[in-house]
């Protein structure tokens, strides 16, 4: 590897400050860590700045690293325990992207889920995959919902934040009503009266998930179609967010009219 450089102080203290939104946003940059996201991110629209890889890497990241080196990213190394105070992870991979925000784009009337208040990174990073294996091409996060640049947010996503439309609405519902006006809107509720398995939809939905503690605001209450409820034969009091996310879009794939 040499082509690589070393890495900055300067440039490390820029790294350790994208775990914060706010630089996030100052520098119009996030994070992805490890080998999956940096394989996932080649074949992305998005532009990696740059690459830091640890120290005597491995053989797979000496790959990769080549691939990043080819299309002209550069490729700068850290010491392993420099290298190991820019991540989050217990256990690093050995090498860091550092990637630019994009703008996207929406469909409006096609099918989402929206995220009303969602703030746990790893079940946003959780559902944003499960909606990608549903077909589902966009989410929408309110604003008490998890940064979905977050370093967790995107680990947990395992690739699926690029490749679909995940957009932060600071107004969901007003977001919601203006464009998605077309189609019908669901949510999950223990009070209703449908199981999610005999819900009909015609091809093209949208489901909401509130938060675990409090649910769905009244603002997106107000724009739900139909509510349908997830029946469990055992003694816990709720499931998990990402849980249901991913029960409701196997049975809303299954049952379209």
């Amino acid at each position: 590897m040499h082509y690589t450089i070393p890495i900055s102080q300067g440039q490390r203290k820029l790294i350790k400050s994208l775990y914060r939104k706010d630089k996030r946003q100052e520098h119009d940059l996030f994070i992805a860590e490890g080998i999956k996201l940096c394989e996932e991110l080649l074949d992305s629209e998005y532009d990696v700045i740059q690459v830091i890889v640890r120290e005597s890497p491995s053989q797979k990241i000496i790959e990769l690293a080549d691939e990043y080196n080819n299309i002209g990213v550069p490729i700068y190394t850290a010491p392993k325990h420099k290298f190991r105070q820019l991540v989050k992870q217990s256990s690093p991979e050995g090498i860091i992207a550092v990637v630019g925000l994009k703008e996207l784009d929406f469909l409006p009337n096609e099918s989402f889920i929206a995220l009303d208040g969602v703030s746990d990174p790893g079940n946003v990073g959780t559902i944003i995959r499960t909606a990608d294996w549903y077909g589902i091409k966009q989410v929408f996060l309110g604003s008490e919902s998890a940064d979905q640049f977050g370093p967790k947010v995107v680990r947990s996503s395992m690739g699926s934040i690029f490749r679909l439309k995940v957009l932060y609405k600071e107004d969901l519902s007003q977001f919601l009503k203006e464009n998605f006006s077309d189609i019908d809107i669901f949510a999950a509720d223990s009070n209703a009266k449908t199981p999610v398995e005999k819900l009909k939809h015609n091809g093209k939905y949208g489901i909401v998930f509130g938060s675990e503690s409090h649910g769905i605001s009244d603002e997106i209450e107000e724009l739900i179609t139909d509510k349908f409820i997830l029946e469990g034969n055992g003694s816990s009091e709720s499931l998990n967010v990402a849980v249901s996310a991913g029960i409701s879009l196997h049975y809303f794939a299954k049952n379209g009219k």
